[in-house]
Formats: structure tokens, C-alpha cells, sequence
């Protein structure tokens, strides 16, 4: 079949054009790219969840990013920009993903947002979401934020970050670049001057920062203090938010928990809410690392153990469920999901699905239902205290194994021309 002939001669032929091209079972491309990237970036790809935690990017269709990849610019008529600003503190048991569905459930109660397709308003629709009040998130993080925006129909998504968990990001993916390289990824050089030029940032940081008389066509203001319980996105629209308590109690028949918007944080947390259960769950557990770097880190810490013990089905890196064109649910179930999206028949036909954090994901599959709040807090105070050691992400410099093949990896010369 012409797919799979593409699949064998696709990588060799990015390569010789100075492309890195990744490897089956590695996981998600969006997961990946995001290691490559420097923080004054801008970019496009192929598929609308290519948003990007540091610089900005336009997701675009694929004649169009092929059009920019061989000429490296591609026509953009810059869009106005929606700017939403956090204060206040996160509050405990409230995950990232609650400030996702934060944002167009902020929207809904302005009504700026609405539900019904006729005569929709979407204030973010076409508009560059602008994010700002959450400086020191760790990029991986910050990814949960930009990657949403494509559900909010916006142009692009760009988040404004301390300089420190930018600085962490970049030494931790040169040595990852590096380890590539010592891996036989190509190609090396386009690898090595991605990673030189990360390192000249190091040396010399700027940091992306609006203008301070920029306008926007709406600023949306979201206090943290007031969300005191999780926003799950309800059956089958990621704009109908609600919060928890107006939906428990709901039968669940099925949970995954994948897809970009994950981070091995999540899959720890989801095996410590996991690790002490007995009976068999009454729901179908799912669990798909995005990367084989979480999923080696992950058998490694002894969660997959954890997983086996549990009975949950493990995929393979990569999208899963989240695709909608691999493995699908049972028909007319009822799902909480992790993935980028609900839309109606896109995890399995009938099925109805819930966008929630892993961590009440994880409860629910313990549960076969949706918790209460107070079951849910209750639950998360097993792994509140264990926070710093659960929400730990992969910082490739720290890891004994990648150090050790980016130290004796095969570094080509690069010879960079600096245009100034």
C-alpha cells in the first residue's frame, strides 16, 4: 500500500533535506518539537495542537507549512489578540488542567463564549491568545495552556514566562538534542545547530514581552483564589465547561489518560492514586506516555507495575485514543478523557466524554464514577504531599544515561554564520 511505502522512504527523504525525523513508537510529534524550540521562535506546522509554550506559532495547513519549511517565511496577516491574565493563587486539589477550562469557562460567564453553532460568539476565534500571570510554570506546563488554544479556535497562543523554568527547559533538551545525535537521529547537524544555538540563548536570554501600550481587542481576568474545585469540559463540546460539583456522581465506563497534553507528572500522579487499589476497576483504564523518554522514565520508577497491578490497558507512545482513528472506545460509553478534544464520535461512536485533569481522570477510574468534590479532595490529599516528588519533569541533564551518550556522541562541525 502507498501509506506504508511513504512511512519507509518519508524519514530518509526529510533527512536529506536537513529534516529530523522521528521513529515509530516514538510519541507525539507535538511532544517532541517542543524540545527543539528557542524561546524568540516563531513557527507553524501541519496540525492545529502545533502551539508552541515558548515563542509563537501558526498552526497552518500543509501546503502552506511546506511552503514556509522550503522558504522560511510564509504570508500572515497578524490577528488582533485576546489577552487573559491570572492572579491570585492556585488553590489545593486545582490542577493545570482546571486553568485550561478555566479560560473558556471565564469566557461563558461574560458571555464572550457561547455553545449553540448558530450564532456562536467566540471571542477567541481567529485571535492570538496572549497568557499571562503564570510566570513561573515549568514549560511542560505551560505546554497545557498553548496546546488548548486550539480548541478555542484561536490563530496562536503565546504565554509570557520568567526567564529561570525557560533556562532549566533549554539545558535539559541540548543534552536530549545531543543523545539524539548519539543515537543515529538525523540529521546530526541540523541537531547540533539547534543546540548550539540553544546554548547561545543561555548566553545571552531575551524574553518575548508585549509592548506596554499593546491593545487588545479583550482582556479576560481569571482569580485563581476563586476556583476552589475542578472545570471539567462536558459531552461533546471543549467549550461547555462546568464545574465539578454540577456533574457528579456520573457514571464512567471508560478513562484515558494521554495524549499532548500530558507529562510524565501526570502518570505519576495517576499510579499513586492507583497503588493501593485491591478490587479490579470498574471502569477501562487507559494510559498512552506522549514520549518513549516518559515511558522508559516511567518503567523505570516501577509505574508500570503499578498500571499492570491496576489491570489498566498501556498503549504504546503516542496519540491513542486521542487520534480517533486507532484504538476507540465502546460505542455509546461514557469516558473522562485527558485528550485535546470531545467533539461528538471522535473517541468512539456515541460516546460521550468529559475533558478532565489525569488526576481526576485517575479517580474516576477508581471510582466508575465522577466524584464528588469532597471525595475528589479527599483523594488528592494522598498526593498533594508528594507533589515535589510526583511533578518532577524530564531534565535530561540530571539523568546519568542521556549525560553519559550526549557526552560521547559524534558532534559534527557546525560552522554558523551569524547574518549581524
Amino acid at each position: 500500500p502507498k501509506d506504508i511505502e511513504t512511512q519507509h522512504t518519508l524519514p530518509e527523504f526529510i533527512q536529506t533535506r536537513g529534516g529530523v525525523a522521528l521513529r515509530p513508537g516514538d510519541g507525539i510529534i507535538h511532544s517532541w518539537l517542543n524540545r527543539m524550540l528557542l524561546p524568540d521562535m516563531v513557527g507553524t506546522g501541519g496540525d492545529s495542537h502545533t502551539r508552541f509554550p515558548l515563542g509563537i506559532s501558526f498552526p497552518a495547513g500543509s501546503g502552506l507549512v511546506a511552503f514556509g519549511a522550503a522558504l522560511g517565511v510564509m504570508p500572515l496577516d497578524m490577528p488582533e489578540s485576546v489577552l487573559v491574565k491570572f492572579k491570585g493563587e492556585i488553590q489545593p486539589g486545582i490542577t493545570l488542567r482546571d486553568l485550561v477550562n478555566a479560560i473558556p469557562y471565564a469566557a461563558l460567564q461574560s458571555g464572550q463564549l457561547t455553545l449553540p453553532k448558530e450564532g456562536k460568539i467566540n471571542v477567541f476565534s481567529g485571535r492570538c491568545l496572549e497568557i499571562e500571570g503564570l510566570p513561573d510554570l515549568k514549560v511542560e506546563q505551560a505546554f497545557e495552556l498553548s496546546d488548548a488554544s486550539a480548541e478555542r479556535s484561536a490563530s496562536g497562543c503565546t504565554i509570557r514566562l520568567n526567564e529561570e523554568p525557560i533556562r532549566e527547559y533549554l539545558e535539559s533538551n541540548i543534552t536530549l538534542l545531543r543523545w539524539l545525535i548519539s543515537e543515529g537521529y538525523e540529521d546530526k547537524k541540523t541537531l547540533e545547530r539547534r543546540a548550539q544555538a540553544m546554548q547561545e540563548w543561555l548566553d545571552n536570554p531575551v524574553l518575548m514581552q508585549a509592548d506596554e501600550n499593546a491593545e487588545y481587542n479583550a482582556v479576560i481576568e481569571i482569580d485563581l483564589n476563586e476556583i476552589t474545585e475542578p472545570l471539567l469540559a462536558c459531552p461533546n463540546d471543549p467549550d461547555d465547561v462546568k464545574p465539578l460539583s454540577e456533574i457528579a456522581n456520573t457514571k464512567i465506563d471508560e478513562v484515558f489518560i494521554g495524549s499532548c497534553m500530558t507529562n510524565i507528572g501526570h502518570f505519576r500522579a495517576a499510579g499513586k492514586l492507583l497503588e493501593n487499589v485491591s478490587d479490579p476497576l470498574p471502569t477501562r483504564l487507559w494510559i498512552s506516555p506522549p514520549t518513549r523518554m516518559d515511558k522508559f522514565q516511567l518503567e523505570e520508577e516501577g509505574y508500570y507495575d503499578i498500571y499492570k497491578k491496576a489491570g489498566v490497558r498501556t498503549e504504546i507512545p503516542g496519540c491513542s485514543l486521542c487520534m480517533g482513528n486507532q484504538a476507540r472506545v465502546e460505542p455509546n460509553s461514557t469516558v473522562v478523557s485527558t485528550s485535546t478534544r470531545n467533539f461528538p464520535n471522535r473517541l468512539g461512536d456515541g460516546a460521550n466524554v468529559f475533558l478532565a485533569s489525569a488526576e481526576l481522570s485517575a479517580i474516576a477510574a477508581v471510582l466508575g464514577k465522577l466524584p464528588t468534590v469532597d471525595e475528589y479532595q479527599q483523594y488528592m490529599n494522598d498526593i498533594n504531599p508528594l507533589s515535589d516528588q510526583i511533578y518532577r519533569y524530564l531534565n535530561f541533564n540530571e539523568i546519568d544515561t542521556y549525560v553519559e551518550s550526549a557526552n560521547s556522541a559524534e558532534i559534527p562541525t557546525i560552522n554558523i554564520v551569524n547574518p549581524s
